[in-house]
């Protein structure tokens, strides 16, 4: 576009020129030649008068387009800013939604005896800017927290009270309050905790300062008055920045863009009355998908239009200068080349501003068909995937992306070239596959950019690299679902896949089978040589149990010295039997700990399927009952319920192997 007016400028400039400068010099020779050049004069004179208009009128229509397209560019920057803004603040609601689950998981598996305190001490919950964790029951008081609380209760929050009047599920963003335990301004993020029965079990709620949601200011390059707000759909500022000034708590609702998103949930504007505190700004806002929250980024009129003020003058004077030129060529044709000049300058530092930004970009930017085939890309995106950008153009986004990820994106980006819609965020977690086989996850926006036509010419691709976060959250998943002391499958993991063998052996008509296993003597070494020795002998046990079964069965620790056996499948009740010959066995050899050799043995229970049981329960109750009958008869031994299978030789057996 601006290659297109430069041209246009030169063709206005050809038929303006005036004629040759000789022709005017006969203005001053003597009467005859005047009165011969009269009508040249005139012609001159005229000339110069339709140059002079035309002049004044190409000067401001420059003016008006150099304005016009600082607020677009403005706009658009901003809006881009706004991407990346919410991006932000979304991974941050998400990272305070995942450790909020993660700690709601925990207090229903362990009650009051979680210990938020150990945990940050101990790095399982690594957020620094959620400054207080905290478990709150259902009268509002706190059970656990991150730091020392006292007597505190919250049951007249208004996070609580919502979230204590409805079912929901998901984050709740309170509006800041004065905090009671730190005694500063923060923002309660709370999470509602079911307990028996689908009833309210009270919250877990962290706090975050406010400012922290506005540290993308430091980021953003939008001048000295510039805006950054984040603001509920309530109508009250979570964080605001407005020319290096922070606040929060303001009342939004009577602002321009908060009245405009009822109509779009996303745009651009220019606040002419400046709103927030009288400073006119040119302002881009989105609505946040799966939060009531928007984002407003803003630059300050004067900030973005001063540039475009000072060149206004400049082109004044110039205007000035070549009306006078014009009774001369030479100056006329000096004022010409010094205008051209002064528009290769523009352009010239207009496509260096535009490559600057896009090469020294902190996120991965690529311009890519509306087919994903990739048009450019800055070096942040070439560095992230380690190609060049040569070998970028002849891949396109597919071939890049992970095999597994393809299909989704296809969609992915049809669906983003269809029409602009609310309901669909712009924006997809995937994974690319690095030059070097590595895999890369980030977090990516597409936006399209249509022809004049209203058709989609290319579309903007921004990444962040999140691998660190996925590595987090495949981190959390992983202690979420074992043991931290023997690294077994924990009880919620056990029951899963124990499901899921009983929901095979029906599909295909197989037998499975379950061992509850009871350590004898564990209480002993305890007692002996300490809980450090219990804990690696526990951990030994978990060594050899594994190791008495094949790859397909699964051995978890159910609790203290419990440990439960799934056999996906059995041919006849003897191979159970097998299996705990081993166990017992197993249990009788020496372990030798730190300074000390300890022996204990084991007591061992089972339960067949579909025998003994249909269900998962049922069956591990029967295996419970089967281990006590073992224990009762004199330990070190295996217990099956032979009365409902014909598969067992007997009740209870001797001590095996």
């Amino acid at each position: 576009m601006p290659r297109y007016i430069s041209r246009g400028m030169e063709q206005k400039d050809d038929t303006t020129r005036p004629p040759d400068a000789n022709d005017r010099l006969e203005a001053g020779a003597p009467r005859r030649r005047y009165r011969l050049a009269t009508p040249l004069s005139l012609a001159i004179a005229l000339g110069c008068i339709v140059a002079v208009a035309g002049f004044w009128l190409v000067t401001l229509q420059r003016v008006a387009f150099e304005r016009e397209q600082a607020v677009a560019s403005a706009m658009q920057s901003n809006a881009n800013l706004a991407i990346a803004f919410e991006q932000q603040v979304f991974r941050t609601l998400k990272a305070a939604e995942q450790v909020a689950a993660f700690v709601r998981e925990q207090y229903l598996q362990q009650g009051t005896d979680i210990d938020l305190r150990d945990w940050v001490e101990r790095g399982v919950i690594r957020e620094p800017m959620f400054t207080i964790i905290s478990v709150v029951n259902e009268q509002g008081d706190i059970v656990s927290s991150s730091q020392e609380t006292g007597a505190v209760n919250y049951s007249d929050r208004a996070f609580f009270k919502a979230l204590q009047a409805s079912d929901r599920d998901d984050l709740f963003v309170s509006e800041p309050v004065l905090g009671r335990v730190s005694g500063q301004w923060r923002i309660p993020m709370a999470l509602r905790i079911v307990s028996e029965g689908g009833r309210f079990g009270g919250v877990v709620v962290m706090s975050v300062d406010p400012t922290n949601f506005t540290d993308f200011y430091r980021q953003a390059d939008l001048g000295a008055q510039g805006l950054l707000e984040l603001a509920g759909l309530d109508g009250v500022v979570r964080g605001r920045k407005a020319g290096g000034q922070t606040s929060f708590g303001a009342d939004a609702r009577g602002l321009p863009w908060f009245q405009h998103r009822t109509q779009d949930p996303e745009g651009e504007l220019i606040d002419d009355t400046g709103a927030v505190d009288g400073v006119p700004r040119i302002l881009s806002y989105r609505s946040m998908a799966g939060y009531p929250l928007m984002v407003t980024v803003g630059s300050a009129s004067d900030e973005v239009l001063a540039p475009v003020m000072q060149r206004r003058v400049d082109y004044l004077v110039l205007a000035a200068a070549a009306s006078v030129a014009l009774l001369c060529f030479g100056a006329l044709l000096i004022g010409v080349l010094a205008r051209q000049r002064a528009v290769a300058d523009a352009l010239a530092s207009s496509e260096g501003l535009f490559r600057a930004t896009f090469h020294q970009a902190a996120t991965g930017i690529a311009h890519i068909t509306p087919e994903g085939h990739i048009l450019r890309a800055n070096d942040k995106f070439c560095r992230m995937l380690g190609y060049s950008l040569e070998e970028l153009r002849q891949r396109d986004l597919f071939a890049l992306s992970d095999e597994g990820e393809r299909e989704a994106l296809r969609r992915f980006l049809a669906r983003r070239l269809v029409a602009h819609s609310p309901v669909f965020s712009p924006e997809i977690e995937k994974a690319y596959r690095r030059k070097d086989g590595g895999l890369l996850w980030v977090y990516e926006a597409l936006g399209v950019v249509k022809d004049s036509e209203g058709q989609p010419d290319f579309l903007v691709v921004v990444t962040q690299d999140i691998s660190a976060r996925k590595e987090l959250e495949m981190r959390l998943s992983h202690d979420a679902l074992h043991d931290a002391l023997t690294g077994l499958p924990n009880r919620v993991m056990f029951h899963d896949r124990f499901e899921r063998v009983l929901e095979s052996a029906r599909r295909y008509g197989r037998h499975a089978a379950v061992l509850y296993v009871d350590l004898d003597g564990f209480k002993s070494v305890n007692d002996q040589w300490g809980h450090a020795a219990g804990d690696l002998l526990l951990q030994q046990v978990a060594r050899r149990l594994e190791d008495c079964v094949r790859a397909e069965d699964t051995v978890a620790r159910l609790g203290g010295d419990e440990f439960g056996i799934v056999l996906a499948t059995i041919e006849r009740a003897d191979h159970c039997e097998v299996v705990a010959g081993k166990v017992l066995l197993a249990m009788e050899q020496p372990f030798v700990l730190e300074g000390a050799v300890a022996h204990i043995s084991a007591s061992v229970g089972a339960a067949l399927y579909p025998r003994h049981g249909a269900d998962a329960d049922a069956l591990l109750a029967r295996a419970d009952a089967a281990m006590y009958a073992a224990k009762q008869a004199g330990k070190n031994r295996f217990s099956i319920d032979t009365a409902l299978s014909p598969l067992a030789d007997g009740g209870v057996a001797g001590p095996l192997g």
